[in-house]
Parts: C-alpha cells; sequence; structure tokens
C-alpha cells in the first residue's frame, strides 16, 4: 500500500472514530478492505 492510500485510510479512520452523534464500533483492518473494495469496482 502507498503512502497516500495508507494517510487516506488513517485519516478516515480518526475521522469516524471522532464522531460523538453514534457511537461506531470500526475496525482498520474492515475499514481498509472496505475501501479497496470500492476501488476495485469502478
Amino acid at each position: 500500500m502507498n503512502k497516500e492510500s495508507e494517510y487516506l485510510i488513517n485519516s478516515i479512520f480518526k475521522k469516524l472514530k471522532n464522531y460523538k452523534a453514534k457511537a461506531i464500533f470500526l475496525e482498520k483492518e474492515n475499514l481498509k478492505k472496505f475501501i479497496f473494495s470500492l476501488f476495485k469496482e469502478n
């Protein structure tokens, strides 16, 4: 994985984990897989 992808995933992960309106159960590896699946479909 390149540094830009890693930075993007880390940024999204941090934003979602800090979202207070709703409790979000999220694992970084699952987020990474989800984002890559979006890239593969297009």
